[in-house]
């Protein structure tokens, strides 16, 4: 069987993202799945997603890649970078994220950067986590 455990990892990452009380104090309950318009900033998003099944025998396994956006209003970036810093010490290897119907295996940082969004007054970071999940495990 197929693992496609993008929707459980987002409802996971947002509830553990809104129950880091640095996180939240920064963000309040602004992580987007869709972005409002004209949203109150800072606030977190996420972006792309992507599953790439892992399937053997007796093997039901995914790695998805899950990135989340970060965005500010800043002269600088400081505080866009540290609001990103606060996102990987919360998620970067959480053994203990879990799912409905997989167990996680793994959460690690693949990349971060940060950078000027073009429209000149937001700063944006982006910061991408590989996932490792196994629906075979969850018995």
């Amino acid at each position: 069987m197929l693992t496609d455990p993008t929707w459980a990892l987002q409802g996971a990452i947002k509830a553990r993202l809104l129950a880091d009380r640095e996180i939240a104090a920064i963000v309040s309950d602004r992580v987007y799945d869709r972005i409002q318009n004209s949203p109150t900033f800072p606030y977190i998003s996420f972006g792309e997603i992507q599953v790439l099944p892992e399937l053997a025998e007796e093997t039901d396994a995914a790695r998805t890649y899950v990135t989340l956006n970060v965005w500010d209003r800043f002269k600088s970036s400081a505080a866009t970078k540290a609001l990103a810093k606060l996102i990987v010490a919360s998620l970067h290897d959480a053994a203990d994220l879990s799912i409905d119907g997989s167990v996680v295996q793994s959460v690690l940082l693949d990349q971060s950067r940060s950078f000027p969004d073009p429209d000149g007054l937001t700063m944006h970071s982006v910061l991408t986590f590989n996932i490792l999940t196994d629906a075979a495990s969850a018995d």
